[in-house]
């Protein structure tokens, strides 16, 4: 890739990013009462005024919305993508094999709820022509012989036959969405190693060995502390291949009988650099705002397009995480404070 491509696509990113909601933007935000005050806020917001147009402040289901937000968030990764005219193309087109996985794994809660066609409809049909698998019938799926059909002679075939089932309750639906995860790293590694070299590949590797870890991290603590799961249970749903953490390490973690003394050591580990003086109330807030704060450093100084494009895709899922934690607020009444509490910027 030229140096005026590489110099055009960073510059785009950089001026998508200057769109994204502000620190005063979220101050406003957590203080509204109504989905109908958060819509038209959001409507007179640069990144969110084109998708918002038309819809209705008053008669707009949070579903609706969030998928919404959705779209915008994939159509300006999809602007980004479009930039890359290089052998590398394939890197980029990482956040699709991601969305892909989630909407396989929307249409498997779906089965396993045995929802309606209604309910089914909400998944992101707009996706549907950036991918090779057969999303419309994966959406209209009412077994897991339909989904199996959907994503005949792709991947996905053979990760999900080892799991098929007539019986919707015997769906092993953790166990699915561990190996489509797996899978995504695979992938990642895998063009990062076909793709690059020297410290560009180093330093792209120890970016997705970073969000493995954080991962991992989150998801013992959650397992134990909302599910009291058993040790087997938490280490079968882990990815272990790619991560920095020891095998031994990561038991002792694993093993900690208060879930909530995991972020004692976060604050010990690698990752005390990223603390600062606020009292950390979440694990999923530690982690996340570790991820946030070393996408921003890359988006502000990197030079290399591959990680200011990762650093973009990071930074948008961040700002998506923190709007729907809003929409939740609201709807379920919660303190404003305690709505910042759970925000990351």
């Amino acid at each position: 890739m030229s140096s005026w491509a590489n110099n055009a696509i960073i510059a785009k990113a950089k001026s998508l990013y200057g769109n994204f909601l502000k620190e005063d933007d979220y101050d406003r935000l957590t203080k509204l009462h109504s989905l109908p005050d958060l819509v038209s806020y959001l409507k007179k917001q640069k990144n969110y005024e084109t998708i918002l147009k038309d819809v209705q402040e008053t008669s707009i289901h949070r579903g609706q919305l969030e998928a919404l937000i959705r779209k915008n968030a994939f159509d300006r990764v999809l602007k980004l993508m479009k930039l890359v005219y290089s052998k590398d193309a394939e890197f980029y087109q990482l956040n699709i094999v991601k969305q892909e996985n989630e909407i396989i794994l929307s249409a498997l809660r779906s089965l396993i709820a045995k929802e309606s066609d209604e309910t089914r409809g909400k998944l992101p049909l707009f996706f549907n022509v950036h991918t090779d698998v057969d999303l419309e019938k994966i959406i209209k799926s009412t077994s897991f012989d339909d989904l199996m059909a959907a994503v005949e002679k792709s991947d996905f075939e053979k990760i999900l036959k080892p799991f098929y089932t007539k019986n919707p309750d015997m769906i092993r639906y953790l166990d699915i969405e561990h190996e489509l995860e797996v899978y995504y790293y695979k992938e990642a590694f895998r063009r990062i190693n076909q793709h690059y070299s020297g410290k560009l590949k180093s330093d792209l590797k120890s970016i997705y060995e970073t969000r493995i870890e954080l991962g991992n991290i989150i998801k013992v603590y959650r397992l134990k502390k909302f599910y009291k799961a058993d040790p087997i249970t938490i280490k079968n749903v882990l990815i272990q291949e790619y991560s920095r953490i020891s095998e031994r390490k990561m038991d002792e973690i694993i093993q900690l009988s208060d879930p909530d003394t995991i972020l004692k050591y976060l604050s010990t580990s690698e990752y005390q650099r990223f603390t600062n003086d606020k009292d950390y109330v979440y694990v999923e807030y530690y982690a996340g705002k570790i991820k946030y704060d070393l996408a921003k450093k890359m988006m502000y100084f990197s030079t290399e397009v591959p990680k200011v494009y990762v650093a973009f895709v990071i930074l948008s899922e961040i700002e998506i995480e923190n709007i729907i934690n809003i929409i939740e607020g609201i709807r379920y009444k919660v303190d404003e404070n305690e709505i910042k509490q759970m925000l990351i910027y």
